[in-house]
């Protein structure tokens, strides 16, 4: 019964591989449009429930009111039942005289979310096996003028896998599946959705999005490429792309305003054609250059009449990307290079932004990219457990400048190498490379997450028991699909560079800092100390970091207060990590001492992750050029949690995310050392060299004034210099002081950054000392500027909000003696001064 299932699908039952370019409007001449809206049956109660044009069925159930919100509490368990049955799903949609007349009627499906039967009026026509690429299906020859049904059945992964997955002579290893039935690898779905060690386990079924009944003439245009070829000094040679959903009756005129005309012969699918752009105006990542995007408008004609099919218009970029890897005096390198210019990146690891993909709407996709510019980003990952992102987060990317390490998605965990399943990742990767690679954001395919080095190091052999034949077939499979399947399609498709897996080098042995790509655990999943963060450097640090809390108006959202403790039910339960809460308390104590109630812990933990992510950063961004990269994990969460995320859910910025802010400018005043014992450097990512004049001055804890010291004009380009201090060094040794320094950037604008050196214990400012007032109130462009004044010394002071989403121009800084303004954005509500509190050390 399963192989007629697995077939390979022609004619009606056919996946059409597209690839799309950055579509910014779509006008068709001679096209219908039809959008379905859905019900599915209970399989319990047999009730029939209407679910809408897309979405889960854990989504339609929650909406209705017969589950709670899974992110309260431990509701999680309540759904896995949902896993268990089959979901038959139905639409009736009406089949016009008119849309017989046409050439073409076909159903399209974006993402079938996973495995589904279809079927046309009680045909089947095909079966659906993997949420990473569209499905469509030709109707002409089975509709009837006025109303038809089309048929869902869903198979949850579980169901679908359980008789074959007890039978298999070994299993693959899967840590991060917490089912007994453990599938995820053979399953092309987010891999995250099986649980993590960051999220729940929400195995989703349904629709990902509208499906929608299409009826045209002629010809319909599937997709779009445009791809670099060659970048000479002069020119750029593209090789541009339209694919077709079916093949033309007659020929076509394809019309690019940039490049003039071409014929299109009947009977082809494809057209390719090659072109020269003189001069080419090149993209760069954000704070190298121009983000320079070119539009052009492409139609297709009838070669007959002239009669316009299709219009789209089309941005491109042009932009070259090599991955280095090159024996040095170090060892081996790991450098993105754009446009044969050597980029230092600094990013963070993006991960899904909800467990329900569904759910992310193309504004939530901007804004998280607008987030990391706002935070000096230049660089993100994004991760292999979730989904590739849709169109709108690349455009994002391309326009604001920020690169686009891409994963395919796969991680930790061992993956098939049948027929069956490369074929199936080779009609997803077919169509996710042309579409991703044409954005001139993207820079790194890369394979998997952690499978070539959980394989190699995390005992896999011995806790699944695979040995001699199994493990040979296994390691033959990883070679199979990444190191033949996916670098031969990205290859065929693009020019963009391919690396088999992250990392490439192990943490633990000091050799293993020297070579390639490195994911830092030691402090986390080993013993080492925090202070290694700062010490042990991978020449492209891809991830790396350390766990806290999310704020108080997120936790509320998940939890009672009488349930806020380490220890509690609710808070086990959202620690996902096996190595659990106790380790923030363990590190947060050690640097901060021990909390005096929960609260003080949350606070005190996102100021554990700040200060070991910006050991980490401040590391990598000194150890330029040997360490050509810095990637924090993780940029942001999928539900409310305690977690690596910079950002949480509800987007309240973490500590850690302001500090990055600071640590990421493209000049930078960076602090290194401990116990007291600082040194300052300037740090510059700025190509060009620029006039530099920066200052400092240094303060006692009650404001008084030291000394204030010009360091001079100083010429910056590309490098670090360690600042001039020895007046610091020499009169205040033993001593607490505050330090600012002030210079201005390579723009002139002037720019100010504050340090600490606290050797000797203080007292904590009074309550009674410290007071808020609003200093204006502006609803049109949904600004707050509140005034902090102190008559005390306030460390880390941090200032939140009762409401979600707020942003505040700074937060967790250190502030003298008198009164300060801050900056907050709100996206809701006015916010009144009672929603506001404080915190300090």
């Amino acid at each position: 019964m399963r192989k007629w299932w697995m077939q390979d699908m022609t004619g009606i039952g056919k996946l059409f591989l597209i690839a799309v370019l950055m579509v910014c409007t779509n006008s068709l001449a001679q096209q219908t449009d039809t959008v379905l809206v859905w019900n599915f049956t209970h399989p319990l109660s047999k009730e029939i429930v209407l679910a809408g044009t897309h979405g889960s069925v854990q989504e339609v159930l929650i909406a209705k009111g017969e589950f709670p919100d899974p992110f309260y509490g431990k509701n999680e368990l309540l759904f896995g039942w949902i896993e268990d049955h089959l979901w038959e799903f139905k639409s009736v949609f009406t089949v016009t005289y008119a849309m017989l007349e046409k050439d073409f009627l076909v159903l399209d499906f974006p993402g079938i979310d996973t495995y589904a039967e279809v079927f046309i009026n009680d045909s089947m026509v095909g079966f659906a096996q993997n949420a990473f690429r569209p499905y469509q299906f030709n109707l002409k020859d089975l509709v009837k003028e006025g109303l038809n049904e089309v048929r869902l059945v869903f198979y949850p992964p579980i169901v679908f896998h359980k008789d074959s997955y007890k039978q298999k002579g070994y299993r693959l290893p899967a840590p991060n599946d917490v089912h007994e039935i453990a599938v995820a690898p053979y399953t092309r779905k987010p891999q995250y959705q099986f649980g993590w060690d960051w999220a729940l386990r929400m195995n989703t079924i349904g629709l990902l999005k509208p499906v929608k009944l299409i009826a045209y003439d002629n010809a319909r245009i599937l997709g779009t490429s445009v791809q670099l070829v060659a970048l000479e000094q002069e020119k750029a040679i593209l090789e541009m792309k339209v694919r077709l959903e079916n093949s033309s009756k007659s020929d076509l005129i394809w019309k690019s305003e940039l490049f003039g005309e071409q014929i299109l012969e009947a009977g082809t699918t494809m057209l390719v054609r090659q072109v020269e752009l003189a001069d080419p105006k090149l993209w760069w990542p954000r704070g190298q250059g121009e983000q320079y995007l070119y539009t052009d408008s492409w139609e297709l004609r009838s070669s007959k009449t002239g009669a316009l099919i299709e219009q789209k218009q089309v941005r491109f970029g042009v932009r070259k990307s090599v991955l280095v890897q090159e024996s040095d005096k170090w060892g081996t390198s790991y450098e993105i290079h754009v446009n044969d210019r050597p980029i230092f990146c600094k990013g963070a690891d993006y991960i899904p932004q909800d467990v329900f993909p569904s759910r992310v709407k193309d504004a939530d996709l901007r804004k998280m990219v607008e987030q990391m510019v706002e935070s000096n980003f230049n660089m993100v990952r994004v991760w292999g457990g979730g989904y590739y992102p849709d169109e709108a987060f690349f455009e994002a990317c391309d326009e604001l400048g920020i690169m686009v390490w891409q994963d395919f998605m796969f991680a930790c965990a061992m993956y098939p190498g049948d027929p069956e399943f490369i074929q199936n990742v080779k009609e997803e990767a077919e169509y996710q490379v042309p579409r991703i690679s044409s954005h001139p954001s993207v820079v790194l395919f890369n394979g998997n997450n952690e499978v070539d080095v959980a394989w190699k190091n995390w005992g896999f052999q011995l806790r699944y028991n695979i040995y001699g034949k199994d493990a040979k077939e296994i390691e033959d499979s990883y070679d199979r699909l990444f190191k033949q399947l996916l670098p031969d399609v990205v290859s065929s498709f693009s020019s963009l560079p391919y690396i088999h897996t992250s990392p490439l080098s192990n943490w633990g042995k000091d050799e293993f800092y020297n070579h390639g790509s490195q994911h830092y655990w030691g402090v986390w999943h080993g013993k080492d100390p925090m202070s290694d963060f700062a010490k042990k450097i991978g020449r492209f640090n891809a991830e790396y970091g350390f766990q806290s809390f999310p704020e108080f108006s997120t936790l509320s959202t998940f939890s009672s207060k009488e349930e806020w403790d380490v220890q509690s039910d609710v808070m086990k339960h959202h620690q996902k990590s096996y190595v659990g809460n106790l380790m923030i308390l363990k590190h947060a104590t050690n640097l901060f001492g021990k909390p005096a109630d929960f609260m003080e812990f949350v606070y005190s933990s996102q100021l554990t992750q700040a200060t070991a992510v910006r050991m980490a950063v401040t590391g990598h961004r000194l150890d330029r050029p040997r360490c050509m990269g810095t990637l924090y994990w993780q940029l942001n969460d999928c539900w409310p949690a305690p977690t690596w995320s910079s950002i949480d859910n509800k987007w309240n910025w973490k500590a850690l995310q302001y500090w990055m802010k600071e640590d990421y400018a493209d000049v930078a005043v960076l602090q290194q050392g401990d116990s007291g014992k600082y040194s300052y450097f300037l740090s510059s990512d700025v190509v060009d060299t620029f006039m530099c004049e920066i200052s400092y001055t240094v303060f006692d804890l009650n404001g008084k004034i030291h000394f204030d010291t010009n360091v001079g004009q100083v010429v910056r380009g590309v490098e670090n210099s360690k600042l001039c201090m020895k007046n610091v060094e020499k009169n205040l040794a033993g001593k607490n002081c505050v330090i600012r320094f002030d210079w201005k950037n390579e723009k002139g604008v002037e720019m100010s950054r504050t340090f600490s050196q606290l050797p000797v214990p203080f007292e904590k400012a009074n309550e009674k000392t410290v007071s808020l007032e609003f200093e204006s109130v502006d609803e049109e462009r949904r600004e707050v500027i509140i005034r902090v004044k102190n008559k005390d010394f306030l460390r880390n002071f941090w200032i939140y909000s009762k409401g979600a989403g707020l942003r505040f121009d700074r937060n967790f800084v250190d502030l003298l003696p008198g009164e300060h303004l801050i900056k907050i954005h709100y996206e809701r509500e006015t916010p009144t001064l009672s929603d506001f509190s404080m915190r300090w050390l």
